[in-house]
C-alpha cells in the first residue's frame, strides 16, 4: 500500500508539472515583425572566404532589447550580436560539404515570455585544388603516359586520343570585368568558387574563341575519331549518334565524396579517355543563366554548326550512347575541351 501511495504522489506531481509547463507554453508570445537575414553568401563557396551578414526586423512587444545569434551546421560555434546594426562576418569553414548558416532573434531580458525567430541560408563548400587526391573532385587517376599543358595559367592533364591531343578537364577560363562580373564564359551557378571545379560554361559563339593559341575547339570529325578509338563502329559518321563509348569517356571520380556518375547496369565506366564530368549545361535567357543537369549530363561543344545552330556532343548517366545535339548559338551554354 505504501508503494501504491508513493506512486500516486509521483504521478500527481508529474501531472501538476506538466500542467504548469503547458500553461507556461500557452502564455508564451511571438515577437513583433519579420526576421530579415541579409547575406551575400552564394550557393558554392571556398574555405576561408568571408561574407557579411546583417539581421533586423524583430522587436519585443514589451520594449525590452532584442539580440541575434548566428550559428553554422559546420561548427558548434554560436556568435551573439547584441547591439545594432546587427552585423556578423561569416568565415567559411575548411570542411567540404553542404551546410547552413542560421540567424536567431531572441528577447534578451524576457526570453521566457517570447518565442525566438529564425532564418537560415544554405551553401556548399568546395575546393578547386586540381590534385586528384584533394579538393572537391577526387579519385580520378593520373595516367603514366600523359603529360601536362598550361592553358591560361592553369595546368591540364592531356591525353592522346583518336589522333589528337585532348585536355582531360573542362576548360576553366572565365573573364571578368573590373566590377567582378563575368563577361566571357560563366562559372557554374554563377559562383566563382566553381570556376576551376567544373570549368566554364560558354555559348557556341564564345566556345569558338575559348581555347588559347595552338589549341582549338574539336570538330565533329575529331569527335568521331575519338569515339572510334573508344569502341564506336568504324562506319560512324559526323553528326551521327554513337551507340557506345560513353562509359570510356566518363570520369571515375567523386564530387565532395559522392560519385559524379551514378551506377547504371548498361554503362561500364572505365575512364579510359578524356574523363568527362557531368557538369550539366545552362539555358541562357533575358534573366540570365539557368544551370541544370549537374550529375546527369556532360555536354561539350564542337566547332561545327548545322542549320544555323551550334552542334554539341553529350552523354547521359543512363546510357552508353554518345549523342549529337544542336542549340541556339547564344541561348545555350556548355563545357569546352581543347584539342590540337
Amino acid at each position: 500500500m505504501k508503494f501504491r501511495l508513493s506512486s500516486i504522489f509521483v504521478i500527481a506531481s508529474l501531472a501538476l508539472a506538466l500542467c504548469a509547463c503547458k500553461k507556461e507554453e500557452e502564455t508564451k508570445e511571438y515577437m513583433n515583425g519579420t526576421l530579415l537575414f541579409k547575406n551575400d553568401i552564394p550557393q558554392f563557396v571556398k574555405p576561408g572566404e568571408k561574407f557579411q551578414t546583417e539581421a533586423s526586423g524583430i522587436t519585443a512587444p514589451d520594449g525590452t532589447p532584442v539580440a541575434y545569434y548566428f550559428s553554422s551546421t559546420a561548427t558548434s560555434k554560436h556568435d551573439t550580436v547584441r547591439t545594432a546594426p546587427f552585423k556578423y562576418t561569416f568565415t567559411v569553414p575548411d570542411t567540404l560539404g553542404t551546410f547552413s548558416l542560421s540567424c536567431t532573434a531572441f528577447a534578451v531580458e524576457s526570453s521566457s515570455k517570447y518565442y525566438v525567430s529564425s532564418a537560415s541560408t544554405s551553401f556548399v563548400v568546395v575546393d578547386d585544388n586540381p590534385d586528384p587526391e584533394s579538393g572537391s573532385v577526387t579519385g580520378w587517376k593520373v595516367r603514366t603516359d600523359e603529360s601536362r599543358e598550361t592553358l591560361y595559367g592553369r595546368d591540364y592533364y592531356v591525353v592522346d586520343a583518336g589522333g589528337s591531343l585532348w585536355t582531360r578537364y573542362n576548360l576553366c577560363r572565365v573573364d571578368y570585368d573590373a566590377s567582378g562580373k563575368a563577361v566571357f564564359g560563366r562559372p557554374f551557378a554563377g559562383c566563382k568558387a566553381m570556376q576551376n571545379v567544373l570549368g566554364g560554361f560558354y555559348t557556341w559563339e564564345e566556345a569558338q574563341k575559348a581555347c588559347p593559341g595552338g589549341w582549338h575547339l574539336p570538330s565533329e570529325a575529331e569527335w568521331v575519331a575519338l569515339l572510334k578509338a573508344s569502341g564506336a563502329p568504324d562506319s560512324l559518321q559526323p553528326f551521327e549518334d554513337s551507340p557506345c563509348g560513353a562509359g570510356k569517356l566518363m570520369v571515375n571520380a567523386s564530387f565532395n565524396g559522392n560519385l559524379m556518375w551514378d551506377y547504371y547496369r548498361d554503362v561500364k565506366i572505365t575512364d579510359a579517355s578524356i574523363s568527362l564530368m557531368p557538369a550539366g549545361f545552362a539555358l541562357v535567357g533575358v534573366s540570365g543563366y539557368e544551370f541544370t543537369g549537374f550529375g546527369d549530363f556532360a555536354v561539350v561543344w564542337t566547332s561545327d554548326e548545322f542549320d544555323g545552330k551550334g552542334v554539341y556532343r553529350y552523354i547521359n548517366e543512363q546510357s552508353d550512347c554518345v549523342y549529337v545535339g544542336m542549340a541556339e548559338k547564344t541561348r545555350f551554354a556548355a563545357s569546352v575541351r581543347c584539342v590540337r
